[in-house]
């Protein structure tokens, strides 16, 4: 059996799903501001309600949004070196564009020569004997650096650089956490440094989480193995969450995709997710999230990571509604307090939700709902509201939508009943599945383990196809160390991009390969 839990903006929610895809029980949550207690107390109920022992459970499956809220809310974050090992200091200042208050955890920068060219070339010299780096050991020392970034202009080709200078700081601060650019990100410097960089800061935070983690599911006798879910809807072991936190910001969503095209059964569709905060909006293709690769961003903030190609409106069933000179505002959400304050509950404070149960009172289901004090709302204001959102949505699903397919639909989420019978469009079917409320958590105990790679490779002393075979070798041996059965193991994409401005033929190659856990009863 499977305990699959996800920690929304709103809710947490966790299912227990045996081995054969049944659901065996489920329960939701408010998320609690350490997001641990929530975690506790829905862990607890719905192993009560399946009526079994802990014992019996052989995975745990977690999708979480707390890195991601730790970066919009600045919470725990850590103050971070960043080291650029490059030929000459660049005019370029790191962290351009970044939010004021984000970029002040950036709290000292080195530069160090490398020993490289784009060439290839190399000379004798070690870059930790340089001054920077003994400057570097006396801040250490000194200031609050709590964790350390390394970029290596040329780390894309050449990882030996950040490989040595990372191993020279832990042998004497075995403590401090590193990241090394060419584990994060691939070609671009800026993207790949503000990625690096990223996920330095929020070190301290995943760190924290995983701890308490560990220590909620001992006092629940839970012993087994525990995996969380990342960006692009696969999954990761603790300590590589540990290592690279900046891979779990998006696993919220990639669970709800993954969860929604398993309870709809459609392994090609476009998934609608409406939370309490925001509306979700992304794509399943042959079963699996669609994820953007390139320059992507976080928060504004350029990145070169995968993360899940979708939308994000940022309203949801709790968000704020007010109308000025006749236009819809839409702000903020009272998502966790929407039975004490929403007008739907006997409150005095318009949300979207109170909107739809304005026009279409059968919309939502719960017994708490009054709807009494929806008389002093406009049925017209109302129904723009409805419009404005629906009107919101559609555009994006269009946008998802291939030129020569119509995907159908499929309704997820808390809110997603308010929706149903009102994203008509050309030639698409709507579907929202039985258990749409806890579909994030459903979808985390689906996700396969998945290795990648992305590297540039000289080609002068093997071929093309002697390094793909190679590769493709080691991620199957990764899959086979994280536990994955190895007949299920597939080599899902290979992807080329030849670099013509360099001399010689260069090639930067990535691979990405999936497996399913093997469960040993």
């Amino acid at each position: 059996m499977k305990l699959g839990i996800d920690v929304g903006g709103t809710n947490t929610d966790a299912v227990i799903v045996r081995n054969d895809g049944k659901l065996l029980s489920w329960s939701k949550h408010l998320t609690t501001k350490d997001i641990i207690t929530g975690i506790e107390l829905a862990a607890k109920e719905v192993l009560k309600e399946a009526n079994i022992r802990p014992q019996q459970i052989d995975g745990i499956f977690v999708g979480t949004t707390h890195v991601l809220n730790a970066l919009y809310h600045l919470v725990n974050l850590s103050n971070t070196a960043l080291i650029r090992i490059i030929k000459h200091p660049s005019l370029i200042e790191p962290a351009v564009e970044w939010p004021d208050g984000l970029k002040k955890y950036l709290a000292k920068v080195y530069h160090f020569e490398s020993s490289y060219d784009y060439t290839g070339k190399t000379n004798s010299r070690s870059t930790t004997n340089s001054d920077a780096f003994k400057q570097l050991f006396r801040d250490l020392k000194e200031m609050n650096i709590e964790s350390i970034c390394i970029v290596g202009a040329y780390s894309p080709l050449y990882a030996s650089e950040e490989l040595e200078l990372r191993n020279y700081i832990k042998e004497s601060f075995p403590e401090i956490p590193i990241t090394m650019s060419h584990k994060i990100g691939s070609t671009g410097f800026i993207e790949r440094e503000n990625a690096t960089l990223l996920n330095a800061i929020v070190s301290k935070v995943i760190r924290q989480a995983m701890l308490d983690l560990s220590t909620v599911f001992r006092k629940l006798s839970l012993e087994c193995p525990c995996w969380l879910t990342q960006n692009d809807g696969s999954l990761m072991e603790i300590q590589e969450a540990i290592d690279y936190p900046i891979l779990t910001i998006g696993s919220g969503v990639t669970n709800s995709l993954r969860g929604a095209s398993i309870l709809s059964g459609l392994d090609r569709c476009i998934v609608v997710d409406v939370g309490g905060s925001t509306i979700d909006i992304g794509k399943i293709l042959n079963s699996q999230p669609e994820v953007s690769i390139g320059s992507t961003s976080i928060l504004g903030i350029a990145v070169n990571m995968r993360v899940p190609k979708m939308y994000s409106l940022p309203y949801g069933g709790g968000s704020l509604i007010s109308i000025e000179d006749e236009s819809v505002r839409i702000k903020d959400t009272i998502a966790s307090d929407i039975e004490q304050h929403g007008i739907s509950w006997g409150g005095n404070t318009w949300t979207l939700t109170d909107s739809f149960l304005k026009v279409y009172p059968d919309s939502f289901s719960d017994k708490k709902i009054t709807l009494t004090g929806l008389a002093k709302l406009s049925e017209d204001d109302c129904q723009k509201v409805i419009n404005t959102v629906t009107r919101e949505i559609k555009k994006k699903i269009a946008r998802l939508q291939q030129s020569n397919e119509a995907l159908s639909i499929v309704l997820v989420g808390g809110g997603s009943s308010l929706l149903v019978n009102r994203l008509f469009g050309k030639y698409q079917k709507v579907f929202h599945p039985v258990g749409f409320h806890i579909c994030n958590a459903v979808g985390a105990c689906f996700a396969p383990l998945s290795a990648q790679v992305d590297k540039v490779f000289w080609l002068r002393d093997k071929t093309k196809q002697e390094i793909i075979d190679e590769e493709k070798e080691q991620l199957i041996q990764q899959l086979l160390r994280k536990g994955a059965t190895r007949d299920t193991i597939q080599v899902v994409s290979i992807e080329e991009f030849p670099f013509d401005y360099l001399k010689g033929e260069v090639l930067r190659i990535r691979l990405k390969a999936l497996g399913e856990l093997e469960f040993i009863p």
